[in-house]
């Protein structure tokens, strides 16, 4: 009774990391890629009319903030953006409140 028990529990407890894992996998899965992200700062930047000043300035930082809290979507959308309000549309560029 005793075997039955802990093994219920060990297989509780190798369901939740497994579930947990597809979640966390599941979250991951909207991210964009670096490249993706690169491409809308290209545009962002051409449609401010900042990409001049931009060219000496090393944007890795904003990649990786774009991958980290960007989706696909947003992404793919800012690099099709011709307009500025196009842009504002996709809510690429939006920027976090701190309350």
């Amino acid at each position: 009774m005793k075997r039955q028990r802990s093994i219920g529990v060990m297989f509780g407890v190798i369901l939740a990391i497994a579930a947990g894992g597809s979640v966390i996998g599941l979250g991951a899965c909207n991210k964009p890629e670096l490249d993706d992200c690169r491409k809308a700062i290209a545009n962002m930047q051409k449609l401010l009319g900042t990409d001049a000043a931009a060219k000496n300035v090393d944007s890795e930082g904003e990649v990786r903030r774009c991958k980290g809290g960007s989706t696909r979507e947003a992404v793919a959308c800012a690099v099709k953006a011709n307009t500025v309000d196009e842009l504002k549309a996709c809510q690429f560029m939006g920027t976090k409140s701190h309350k």
